[in-house]
Parts: structure tokens; C-alpha cells; sequence
């Protein structure tokens, strides 16, 4: 029993030293090694000058972003000489056909720099590309610069006239149009100041014919008075008439049944006018009346008030003024009679006074300022029965400049003329909408 006891313990050192002898050894053995601390890397630690990552990609955004900024700027300048070069080709030549002046575009824009960038680069593609991301707007600039130094007139002219590269497909009175005739017309005034040539009416020059008096009696009534003349319509028949002077009337009125007589027509929808009278406020249709004959001075191309009202046993109608104001008066109230000093007209009279009843004026579309410019159609509508010519419009800005629009040859009635009107005006503030104009005919012819 004893010895079986003591077998196991015996066992159990054994088995004790033999352990704590491999544990002597391992670590005798590793004792013996030289000690390496080992210690996790920072990732913030780098050497210095080496970029990480991360600067490495907002480097090549940067980059990128000033080539796409390149780009835009040398489009945006090929894209003005380009037109610009157009423009002028079509101002040397108005015969050409478009094809021609925009392959000469193309290829002095962008043919040459692509020539020259091929030229330099021709063993590497990848060059050519980037070269010409930024060389047409190099080339396309310096000669812009080179041509305004030289050619400054004729850029102008070009500029001034770019807008109709837009205007035949979309009008006149687009908004594409005038913003880019007022883009042109702002840089060709930099470039050339006071080139532009804008319409201008006719300056009518008359003169009062002192030696060319003329006496015609009157008779009195009361405060009244009243003188002889003679109407004369289409077909040349003519008819005398007594009628009063009324110096507050603006225009001469006959009554209906002298219009029929002398074979005027009467349209229902004649034009009617609101005019003033000695007696007051009037309104009545207008008709043309080919001639009227005071003394021996034949007056031309009247426009007459069709007024029954204005008419008495005593009176055919009111002599105004769009009669009177083409002679110098004097009247002599003892003698009973009126001297008349006639004012002459050298060359065609101006009845601009007589014929604006007859045309509705109005501006096509949205009446819009761009770069403190206009660039209106403005619409003149013939209501009477008599062609109108040369027919001048004026648009006057309140506490602003007087604009002249194109002279339109012809107007047949019932048919509309179109005047284009361009200018630069005050602007009255940034709301287009508030600005106060008035619309007005200053010349045109019967």
C-alpha cells in the first residue's frame, strides 16, 4: 500500500522537473536574442516632402478644373471672333452665300490653330489635344487685338451688325436678338466711338413768302369769323364753302354730305379723333380730302374731321389748325380781311401733323432694354384709304434721349410697316417695365 503510494508521487516530480526544465530552456533561449521593441505605425507620420493620397488627388482636381477653366474662356473668345470674323465677311461681301463666310470663319478660327498645333505636335497626339484647349483662344485673341488696333471702323461695323445671324430665324423682337444687338452695339462703341449711323428724319426747311401776300375777305358775327373756300376731292370736282375760323380747332371738318358730294368715301371703320374745338371736346371719324384751296395757295393731302355737329346754315364746317398753320396771319379787323403769308416748302411738305391720326403705332413685343439699349420693332398700322409714305417713328424717354427709327417707304391701307428702331437710352431703373416712353410719327408723306 505504502508503495503504491508512493509510486505516483515520484511520477508527479519527475514529470515536474521535466517541465520546469523546458521552460529553463525556452526561455534561456530566447533570453539570449537581442530585444526588438516592436511599435504600430502612425498613419499621420510620413516623411517629409512625400504627399499623400489624398493631396495627390485634390492636385490633379485643381489641375483639371483650370483646364476646364482654360477651355471655357478660349471657347467664349473663339465663339466672339468667330462671329465677329463672319460679320465682317458679310459686310465685305452681301452677295456671298452664308456657307462661305462660315467655312472662311471656321477655317481662320479654328482650321489655322489646329494647323499649327498638328505642325508642333504631330509625333504626339496626346499634345495636340491639350494644345488646343487653350491655343485658339491665344490665337483668336491677338487677333482681335491686332484687328481693332488696325481695323477699328470696320470691326464696328461688324459688331454693330452681328445680331442677324439670330435675327432671320428668330425676329426682330426675340430676346436673343436684342440682347446680342445690344452686346455688339456695346463693344463696337468701345472699339469705335460714334461709328454707328442711326436713322434721321428730314429736316424740313421752310420760309414765309413775304412778297407773296395773299388777301382774303371775311365777314363778322359777333365774335365770329367767317371766309370762303374751296374743297376739291379725288375725281378733281371742287366746291365752294364759307366756313368759320376757329383757331381752337386742331383739325378742318367737313359734314357727310359735302364728303359725298365730292366722292370722298366714308369707311365704317375710318380712324376717329377726339379734337378740340371752340365749343369743346369733339369726337368724329377722319377722312383724307385730296386738297383744299385758300386764296390762290392749294394745300395738299388734309386730313378732315367728318362733323355734321360742326356744321350751321351759316357754315360748312371749322377751318383749323392743320390749315392755318401753313401760313403766316395777319388779320385786319377794320378792313375785313385777313392777309395770308404762305410758307413755303422746299422740296416734299412733311405731313407728319395730318397723317398720325391715320397710323397706329406700337412696339412689337416687350419694349426691353439691354445693356442700357434698345433694339425695337415698332408697328405702324395704316387705318385710312390712302397709301403713306415715308413714314419716320420717334420714341421719346421721359427725362431721356429722342430715338429715330428706319424711314419705311410705303404703307398701303390697311397694311402694316415695320420701322426697326436701336439706340442707347437711360435706363429708369433695373424694372424694364417701368419705363415711361412716348411713341410719335415726325415724318410721312401722302
Amino acid at each position: 500500500m505504502e508503495g503504491a503510494a508512493r509510486g505516483p508521487q515520484t511520477w508527479s516530480l519527475r514529470q515536474g522537473q521535466a517541465a520546469s526544465g523546458r521552460l529553463n530552456c525556452y526561455i534561456g533561449a530566447h533570453l539570449s536574442e537581442p530585444y526588438t521593441p516592436r511599435i504600430a505605425a502612425d498613419p499621420r507620420s510620413r516623411p517629409p516632402g512625400k504627399p499623400t493620397s489624398l493631396d495627390s488627388t485634390l492636385d490633379a482636381v485643381v489641375a483639371g478644373l483650370g483646364w476646364v477653366l482654360l477651355g471655357l474662356i478660349s471657347l467664349v473668345v473663339t465663339v466672339v471672333t468667330l462671329l465677329t470674323v463672319f460679320s465682317l465677311a458679310r459686310s465685305a461681301n452681301e452677295d456671298w452665300h452664308p456657307t462661305w463666310g462660315w467655312l472662311l470663319a471656321l477655317a481662320l478660327t479654328l482650321g489655322l490653330p489646329l494647323a499649327l498645333a498638328a505642325w508642333k505636335h504631330h509625333e504626339q497626339p496626346k499634345h495636340i489635344k491639350l494644345a488646343m484647349t487653350w491655343l485658339p483662344g491665344a490665337w483668336n485673341a491677338s487677333a482681335l487685338a491686332i484687328a481693332v488696333l488696325l481695323i477699328p471702323d470696320l470691326v464696328g461695323t461688324a459688331l454693330r451688325s452681328c445680331e442677324w445671324i439670330v435675327q432671320g430665324h428668330l425676329g426682330d423682337a426675340h430676346s436673343a436678338t436684342r440682347k446680342l444687338s445690344a452686346f455688339g452695339h456695346e463693344a463696337a462703341d468701345n472699339i469705335d466711338p460714334g461709328g454707328g449711323e442711326f436713322p434721321k428724319p428730314v429736316l424740313e426747311n421752310t420760309r414765309v413768302a413775304l412778297d407773296r401776300d395773299i388777301i382774303v375777305p371775311f365777314t363778322e358775327q359777333g365774335a365770329a369769323i367767317f371766309l370762303s373756300l374751296e374743297l376739291e376731292g379725288p375725281s378733281g370736282l371742287t366746291k365752294q364753302v364759307d366756313y368759320l375760323f376757329d383757331t381752337g380747332a386742331s383739325y378742318t371738318t367737313l359734314t357727310s354730305a359735302t364728303a359725298h358730294e365730292l366722292g370722298i368715301e366714308i369707311p365704317d371703320d375710318a380712324p376717329s379723333l377726339e379734337f378740340n374745338t371752340a365749343s369743346g371736346l369733339r369726337e368724329s371719324r377722319m377722312v383724307h380730302l385730296p386738297a383744299l384751296i385758300l386764296g390762290d395757295v392749294r394745300i395738299p393731302g388734309l386730313l378732315v374731321s367728318v362733323c355734321d355737329s360742326c356744321a350751321t346754315d351759316r357754315t360748312g364746317g371749322l377751318l383749323g389748325l392743320n390749315v392755318m398753320r401753313e401760313f403766316l396771319v395777319q388779320m385786319d379787323y377794320q378792313g375785313s380781311r385777313m392777309r395770308l403769308l404762305p410758307r413755303i416748302h422746299e422740296g416734299r411738305p412733311n405731313r407728319a401733323y395730318d397723317i398720325g391720326p391715320m397710323l397706329d403705332l406700337a412696339v412689337e413685343g416687350r419694349p426691353e432694354i439691354w445693356l442700357g439699349r434698345i433694339r425695337w420693332v415698332v408697328t405702324m398700322t395704316n387705318t385710312g384709304s390712302v397709301p403713306i409714305e415715308g413714314a419716320m417713328p420717334r420714341v421719346d424717354f421721359k427725362n431721356g434721349p429722342r430715338l429715330f427709327g428706319e424711314r419705311v417707304e410705303r404703307i398701303e391701307p390697311g397694311e402694316i410697316g415695320r420701322s426697326l428702331l436701336v439706340g442707347e437710352v437711360v435706363e429708369d431703373g433695373q424694372d424694364t417695365g417701368s419705363l415711361e416712353f412716348t411713341l410719335m410719327l415726325v415724318e410721312a408723306y401722302w
